[in-house]
């Protein structure tokens, strides 16, 4: 079933009726995309909300000096968006493409906004998901004023061991604040370290 893994992700938080999640899986539609293909291009209004069913993501916005930062990475039973644009309904700053082939389970923003008033506890598992993805960006930008290159990059490989060993080292060394040549040298010394997790 291409719905079970987005049903398991819900149920971690709330809980439907059968009926419920008959309703809102009568809602979706699978995408599927090659790699390096954009899902969202920055100047487009994102007008869906994504669940990760399988592959990777970034989502990334370009500089006035044409310099990638990548702000979001996104794989399996992850859910991936642009929360700016889709809820003001406004161009997006952002890119967001596919670093692997993948396949996402999509819902329009407005049918979601709609079946979310019907369905309170749906509405509950979104505002849980958005308040863990605020926490997660408040921790960020405290580790990249409070913590060394090498402390951020070793947090980064035991925090999200799976996303480490996927995506390529230019990507992480921008959502770390580094410098790809920079990144280099830290990645051989905290490799040298040889601690358990990273």
């Amino acid at each position: 079933m291409p719905y079970e893994n987005i049903l398991q992700n819900i149920r971690r938080y709330v809980s439907l009726t059968p009926q419920e999640e008959d309703a809102f899986c009568a809602l979706l539609t699978v995408k599927k995309i090659k790699r390096r293909e954009l899902l969202l291009r920055e100047g487009d209004v994102c007008t869906d909300e994504y669940y990760v069913n399988s592959g990777c993501f970034r989502e990334y916005f370009v500089d006035s000096k044409g310099f990638e930062h990548n702000l979001y990475f996104a794989i399996e039973d992850w859910w991936i968006s642009d929360l700016y644009s889709r809820t003001q309904m406004a161009p997006s700053y952002c890119n967001i493409v596919a670093l692997e082939d993948s396949e996402l389970v999509q819902i329009g923003h407005l049918t979601l906004e709609k079946f979310m008033e019907e369905v309170p506890r749906l509405e509950r598992f979104f505002r849980m998901s958005y308040e863990q993805s605020l926490v997660n960006q408040h921790l960020r930008n405290l580790q990249m004023l409070h913590m060394t290159a090498d402390e951020r990059y070793i947090h980064f490989r035991e925090r999200y061991p799976k996303l480490a060993n996927r995506i390529p080292q230019k990507h992480i060394a921008t959502f770390l604040g580094l410098t790809p040549e920079f990144f280099n040298t830290v990645h051989a010394k905290v490799m040298r370290l040889k601690r358990p997790g990273i």
